[in-house]
């Protein structure tokens, strides 16, 4: 890295006194004052971390940072020309929180060593100063302003209450999970590490999945949603981190609304009931048989997808559920091929096609069709006039020739004027098109 990319990845470091300190190391480095850009080095990362603990503080309470920075006052106190507190500083920051990694670590742990040579009479065989090199202290230049400078104050592990207060008071305004997913990113995500979030997993895995209190209750939505998000952004790992602790994660509750939420949660990362124990699968599988939510979507116990279309299509017409518009979304976003796309439409023509009287049929048929009717194909078109065809409380009803406009207009996008309707006496008649 050349003293222009330095200049420039400058830029980029996050707290404005840092910034100015740094242009004395720089000063000093260009000058070939190597000794000095060293010295001072260290005492800009020393300043860094504190400003970091202290932003943790300030604004979310950290634990974590509070506890190192009492013990560093504590031996500034005690003895106020004392170093020692510096290499505390690192080891506590190291130990106790996620500003740093283990290479990270051991950089600054060099740097401090060859600060050490730099700023004390430590002589060489020929009796002369240690002096670094240009290139070892670019290297550390360049280590340290990636490592630490550049990057913003990064949460410990005990973020955890502050966040779950904070989405809980939000939970109003963060309505959907689009949302949810900005939300947290931009004010926690992006200042933690993937160790952090694992543990926010952990957390957030018992509290949605396994806690029935009534304040779990009132945020169990909110909380999947974050859940999710953590998930997503922590996928390749979370299969080995369920297996490392699998009688932690198979723990879950007997409460219908947990176990819904698991096999939502489980019907967009199906690879992770893989992992579960076999009593956890059984009560998710249960779920799955007898509860309408666990049958609408937990197609992942299944031979395939369309396995998962058939059996609900048979629930459909054998015991008659109400389903809620959530449901028909949850069902088809389980898939994004067209193959699925198909199947889901002639799933909610045949919800729609099952009516067994004129006012389930209205109901039926604003839930089932209108928000749905530009994915219906060809095949799935044909398959909806069929079914209204064969049922006279679909074909019969006041409401259709009105509701019926919407299935008119996509036919002729589809067919143009190539649409045989005389296949379909009843469905034309009511549409005006038939004597």
């Amino acid at each position: 890295m050349d003293e222009f990319s330095l200049e420039k990845m400058s830029d980029s470091i996050h707290y404005g006194k840092t910034k100015e300190y740094f242009k004395e190391v720089l000063s000093s480095y260009h000058n070939g004052n190597y000794r000095s850009a060293v010295v001072m080095l260290w005492s800009v990362a020393v300043c860094d971390i504190v400003y970091k603990l202290q932003s943790l503080i300030d604004l979310y309470d950290d634990a974590s940072a509070k506890a190192i920075i009492a013990e560093l006052s504590k031996m500034q106190e005690h003895d106020q020309k004392s170093a020692a507190w510096e290499l505390k500083l690192i080891d506590d920051v190291n130990d106790k929180t996620h500003l740093l990694d283990s290479s990270e670590y051991e950089n600054l742990r060099y740097l401090q060593k060859q600060r050490h040579l730099s700023a004390h009479p430590v002589l060489n065989r020929e009796r002369e100063l240690h002096s670094p090199n240009k290139e070892t202290v670019r290297s550390l230049l360049r280590n340290t302003l990636s490592d630490l400078l550049t990057r913003p104050p990064f949460y410990t592990q005990h973020i955890l209450k502050e966040l779950l207060g904070d989405i809980a008071e939000s939970r109003e305004m963060l309505n959907d999970r689009a949302k949810v997913k900005k939300y947290v990113v931009s004010r926690y995500f992006d200042r933690t590490t993937p160790s952090v979030e694992l543990n926010i997993f952990r957390s957030l895995w018992k509290i949605v999945f396994r806690l029935d209190d009534e304040l779990c209750e009132k945020n169990r939505l909110i909380n999947l949603h974050v859940l999710e998000v953590v998930t997503a952004r922590n996928k390749s790992a979370l299969s080995n981190t369920i297996k490392g602790d699998v009688d932690y994660y198979s723990n879950v509750s007997n409460s219908k609304s947990s176990l819904q939420y698991m096999t939502f949660f489980l019907s967009n990362n199906p690879e992770l009931f893989e992992v579960l124990s076999d009593a956890a699968r059984l009560k998710v599988e249960h779920c799955i048989a007898d509860d309408e939510v666990g049958k609408t979507i937990g197609w992942f116990v299944k031979e395939n997808i369309f396995k998962h279309g058939d059996d609900v299509e048979e629930w459909i017409k054998k015991d008659k559920p109400v389903f809620k518009s959530s449901q028909f979304d949850y069902l088809l976003q389980l898939s994004d091929s067209e193959e699925w796309q198909e199947r889901f439409c002639k799933i909610v023509s045949t919800y729609y096609g099952s009516s067994s009287n004129y006012d389930q049929a209205d109901s039926r048929f604003q839930v089932a069709i209108p928000q749905y009717i530009k994915l219906f194909n060809k095949n799935a078109i044909k398959d909806l006039a069929g079914k209204i065809e064969s049922n006279g409380q679909c074909h019969d009803r006041s409401r259709a020739r009105h509701d019926y406009e919407i299935i008119k207009a996509r036919i002729d996008e589809l067919f143009g004027n190539e649409f045989d309707y005389n296949e379909y006496t009843w469905f034309s008649r009511k549409l005006g098109l038939a004597d």
